[in-house]
């Protein structure tokens, strides 16, 4: 028998929807509080995103009110050149409406977009210009929640990413290397890119694809070894933002949960552990951010990683180029928000019906 639902109290709520965060506040008053996007309170938010909060931080470090950090790559330095700030951007809710927005969109495209379909991790130019999963993933899912859903250059990616799907159902950035089997990290964002996508269009390709990405996950547990039930990594059971090319079980339960799969038994262990992250204040800890890169560029010219870029930084603030909206080890409004929403539509816990 499953255990009671966790009743959250009024005080989180209206925490949630403080007013000088408005992405928190929209998400809270649509997806928490069941308020439509008709109604007055919802507009009102929504209008803020970009004017004051996170986002409006972001866009203020934006150059010639297009790119960030580095005009001629949109991939790096990480995690402050244009893909990292629309990646999070996309998930705040902004929307090319803001010129700030489609401009940094159009850059991207024209750089980094393949004809033949998805997105290369270097510009156009480069030796190495070629598509890459992890990157087309995020960035079909990201230019979608943007405004971007009809353009037949996201949908080309979209198409691109079912060709690269492995029999396991899974995806993997390193099969030029040999990899055979899906990851966790190279799935999750070619899952969300398909989940963002078939809001947008019926498609037989990409709803069947989403559905064994779906499954691979499943198999899983969303962070267990098929074969062993091991954890897999242990950085998986952590909850971090922004994730970047990263993976964590809230990030699995979210894309799941677009796929309309929350009540698929094999996502309990998740559940139970992100239930178990809930402090006495029924709030949810960011337990890690990913530090940004210390220099500008990498020490090989060509190649677009450095070591410090997988450090999680465990408690407060990162230096350089970390892309962090709040403080780490602290109580996070993005993560508790986000984790309500994936356990109230897994009836794993109860929201107030009146907050004021």
């Amino acid at each position: 028998m499953a255990p009671p639902p966790v009743r959250i109290p009024k005080q989180t709520i209206r925490w949630l929807m403080e007013k000088n965060e408005p992405s928190v506040r929209y998400y809270t008053l649509t997806k928490l509080v069941g308020k439509k996007e008709q109604d007055a309170e919802v507009k009102k938010t929504k209008a803020q995103i970009g004017k004051r909060g996170w986002a409006a931080k972001i866009l203020a470090c934006q150059e010639e009110r297009t790119w960030w950090d580095n005009p001629t790559h949109c991939y790096i330095p990480k995690y402050t050149s244009c893909v990292w700030n629309l990646i999070v951007l996309a998930d705040l809710s902004a929307s090319r409406r803001d010129t700030r927005i489609s401009n940094a969109c159009e850059h991207f495209m024209k750089l980094h977009n393949v004809e033949q379909g998805g997105f290369s991790l270097r510009p156009l130019g480069s030796p190495k210009f070629e598509p890459h999963v992890c990157l087309t993933g995020n960035m079909v899912a990201s230019l979608i929640r943007l405004g971007y859903g009809g353009d037949a250059r996201v949908r080309r990616a979209a198409d691109w990413l079912v060709s690269q799907q492995l029999p396991d159902g899974g995806w993997n950035c390193y099969v030029k290397f040999g990899s055979k089997h899906g990851s966790f990290k190279s799935t999750i964002e070619p899952l969300w890119g398909l989940a963002e996508a078939l809001k947008i269009a019926e498609n037989d390709e990409w709803k069947k694809s989403a559905e064994n990405g779906a499954e691979f996950l499943l198999r899983h547990r969303l962070y267990r070894s098929e074969t062993t039930g091991e954890v897999v990594m242990l950085d998986f059971t952590r909850l971090h933002y922004p994730l970047h090319y990263h993976y964590d079980i809230l990030q699995g339960l979210r894309v799941l949960r677009e796929l309309g799969l929350n009540g698929d038994p094999r996502v309990d262990d998740s559940v139970q552990l992100l239930l178990s992250k809930r402090t006495p204040q029924s709030r949810w800890p960011l337990e890690g951010t990913y530090r940004g890169w210390i220099h500008p560029q990498s020490a090989d010219g060509d190649y677009v990683e450095r070591p410090e870029e997988k450090e999680v930084i465990e408690r407060g603030w990162g230096e350089e180029r970390t892309l962090q909206l709040e403080e780490a080890g602290k109580p996070s409004k993005w993560i508790t928000m986000q984790a309500i929403t994936v356990l109230s539509e897994s009836s794993r816990v109860l929201i107030p019906t009146a907050v004021n």
